[in-house]
């Protein structure tokens, strides 16, 4: 089973293209901690498609918050002359974080909540978002 989790905050905004048969695909980069201080902090692509890649586009902003479920792959590029190996995430779930609210974003368009529940919601602690 292939399957990751990462929490990290939003360095770039969030790209849309579309896939020659018309699929909206989102990618953004998502930052996070170094296990070591003087190291820089560790960036990933994160991938997203249909329903969910659109929400993405509508919502997300650099400096955001946000916890991604997905799939990890390796990618091989060459650079250079070299080969060299990016990690990229296909995400299947997003869950904003902010102080009012955990919207959860999800390959099938779901929410976390009804409309208008968002800003009623009490403020969460990122160690308590579902999973």
């Amino acid at each position: 089973m292939n399957s990751i989790v990462l929490m990290g905050e939003v360095a770039s905004e969030p790209e849309l293209r579309y896939t020659p048969d018309n699929l909206a695909v989102a990618s953004l980069l998502l930052r996070f901690p170094s296990s070591r201080p003087e190291e820089p902090p560790y960036q990933v692509r994160v991938s997203s498609f249909g329903e969910l890649a659109q929400r993405v586009v509508d919502t997300c902003r650099v400096g955001d918050q946000i916890t991604v479920e997905g799939q990890l792959h390796m990618n091989v590029v060459e650079r250079d002359g070299r080969k060299e190996k990016l990690a990229e995430i296909t995400a299947r779930r997003i869950h904003q974080l902010s102080p009012a609210r955990v919207l959860s974003l999800t390959e099938m368009g779901e929410s976390s909540g009804e409309p208008g529940e968002e800003d009623a919601a009490p403020p969460l602690n990122p160690d308590e978002v579902p999973f």
